[in-house]
């Protein structure tokens, strides 16, 4: 991982994460305005817990610890593997995508299963559009690119090329997608949306 640099969030300045030797430290601006200690995590853990979603629908914070996560390893205090890195990559894109996808396109509200409401994003393009999620994304990342590299490449050589072509997906100067990246996932969508009209949409709304 590298240097990811560009954050935009709604409210940066209640959540700060910062990168430490001993992992990432998480404090919260109290009513009075002074930043609490929260949480000291190591590095390890914030990865798995970005990848198993938990920050998925509060995004500046994922952001933030994603942000921080990178810093340390930029520091020389987390040794990032290779699955570490392709994990980190791979969250981004998805986060930055489903950002770009809120701007563009808004949000709709669905129920999920056990009853909660979620405001997600919609992807559209001149044909249909769907819901997305970013868990669904990262899935969809890891089985399309991947997969497909490391059949190819094998394990080593392909996480390494996945890595690569993750990276031209990312402007991280601007913090956005690149012109590939957009079209590389645009791609996913328009195969997506082609199995989802053969097979049978699930019961969630679409945005058309």
């Amino acid at each position: 991982m590298s240097n990811i640099l560009t954050l935009k969030t709604g409210n940066p300045d209640l959540f700060h994460a910062e990168a430490t030797p001993h992992g990432v430290n998480i404090m919260t601006r109290n009513d009075a305005g002074m930043y609490e200690h929260v949480a000291l995590i190591n590095y390890e853990k914030v990865v798995v817990r970005l990848d198993a979603g938990e920050y998925d629908n509060k995004p500046d914070e994922g952001f933030a610890l994603h942000f921080a996560v990178a810093d340390g390893g930029a520091r020389g205090w987390f040794d990032f593997t290779a699955q570490h890195s392709i994990t980190m990559w791979r969250w981004l894109i998805a986060a930055t995508f489903v950002s770009e996808m809120k701007r563009e396109n808004g949000t709709t509200t669905v129920t999920e299963a056990d009853g909660t409401s979620l405001q997600v994003a919609i992807y559209s393009n001149v044909n249909a559009g769907m819901v997305i999620y970013p868990f669904a994304e990262r899935l969809a990342m890891a089985n399309n690119i991947e997969g497909a590299l490391i059949e190819r490449y094998g394990t080593e050589q392909g996480t390494q090329n996945a890595i690569v072509f993750y990276q031209a997906m990312l402007d991280t100067e601007r913090g956005e997608l690149t012109p590939f990246g957009r079209e590389t996932l645009a791609e996913l969508h328009v195969h997506f949306i082609a199995d989802l009209d053969e097979n049978g949409w699930p019961k969630m709304p679409a945005a058309h």
